[in-house]
């Protein structure tokens, strides 16, 4: 029984880190191809990049939440183990692959901003959904 335990934790983690590594795939891909236009100072459309974190947060949590039939206390750590895995990745991008976000300086600032902020804002909606215990 505890061996099955085990295999159970241990797969709920690979699971969550996957999940982490796909959703930050997802990011890059959205800077990658949308960067360009979206990334730009004093530009409205900074502001609805920023806005639109939030239903994507919630999405991805309320995935991993789906996938891995996790609620409450047991969520947030998943949520955490999503956020390390895709915060070490844009780590790892920014800093030693820049040229395949295919933007320039002032732009690669403003995509490690968001990715930053989706993150936190990730971190917040997994927190709220484990503290309310909402369920899938």
């Amino acid at each position: 029984m505890t061996q099955t335990y085990r295999d159970g934790k241990l797969l709920k983690t690979a699971l969550f880190v996957v999940l982490g590594a796909v959703f930050w795939l997802e990011g890059f891909l959205a800077i990658r191809f949308e960067g360009s236009l979206l990334l730009v100072k004093s530009n409205f459309r900074l502001l609805f990049l920023f806005t639109s974190a939030l239903p994507i947060s919630w999405i991805f949590v309320k995935i991993g939440a789906v996938v891995s039939n996790t609620k409450g206390q047991d969520l947030l750590g998943g949520v955490v183990l999503m956020s390390i895995t895709a915060l070490l990745l844009d780590g790892i991008g920014l800093t030693w692959f820049q040229s395949w976000y295919g933007l320039e300086l002032t732009q690669l600032i403003l995509a490690a901003a968001w990715l930053l902020w989706g993150v936190g804002v990730g971190l917040a909606i997994g927190y709220w959904q484990s503290y309310l215990n909402v369920e899938n």
